[in-house]
């Protein structure tokens, strides 16, 4: 994909489509994957940015996806790099779905440990009968009591702070996954070798 010029301060990543341009349609997708473009990842960099620009238009109800290949490359393959593009984020979306399945799974088995840990440490602490001034036992007795609240720190992390961010992500790639995928000619006198930023 080409360099960006972030100079112009009305940029909106918000609003409209999301714009990609590239010098030939193969730039679109991994070159070392060898599948029909239908069925091969999209290239790194222009995933990322999709992804991103996706990111920004979390209000809107639909997104839509603009490509201009300056060399005209993808006018008998339009379709098949729409699928390919869709089907790319389709693939992400099921990835992350299994992601967030499996930190819930994490999340329950860390909650058993916690909450073990949590009963025990506590009832051990209470069981320390410190009748004589001991320093020693006081110490054991409040460590025990706190340890047992530290093995509640990481279910209590999962299910208040690490879904919600992958959950977003599932909800970019859902959208991404059902975008509309068009395509526009590009500018007179842009070169199909470097296209305009």
């Amino acid at each position: 994909m080409e360099t960006r010029d972030w100079t112009d301060r009305d940029f909106d990543p918000s609003k409209g489509p999301i714009l990609v341009k590239v010098a030939t349609v193969e730039q679109l997708f991994n070159p070392i994957d060898p599948q029909p473009f239908n069925i091969r990842d999209l290239d790194v960099e222009v995933a990322d940015w999709i992804g991103e620009w996706a990111e920004e238009q979390r209000d809107q109800a639909s997104i839509t996806i603009t490509v201009m290949v300056a060399d005209g490359s993808a006018a008998a393959r339009e379709e098949l790099v729409a699928d390919g593009i869709r089907n790319h984020f389709a693939y992400r979306k099921w990835a992350t779905s299994r992601r967030l399945s499996r930190l819930w799974r994490d999340g329950r088995i860390s909650l058993v440990i916690g909450l073990t840990a949590l009963v025990t440490l506590t009832t051990a602490s209470r069981l320390i009968v410190n009748s004589g001034g001991n320093a020693w036992l006081s110490l054991l007795r409040e460590g025990l009591a706190v340890a047992g609240w530290v093995a509640m720190w990481r279910p209590m992390e999962l299910f208040l702070y690490e879904w919600w961010p992958i959950r977003r992500e599932l909800r970019t790639f859902q959208r991404l996954s059902e975008a509309t995928v068009t395509f526009i000619s590009p500018p007179i006198g842009m070169s199909a070798a470097r296209p305009h930023p």
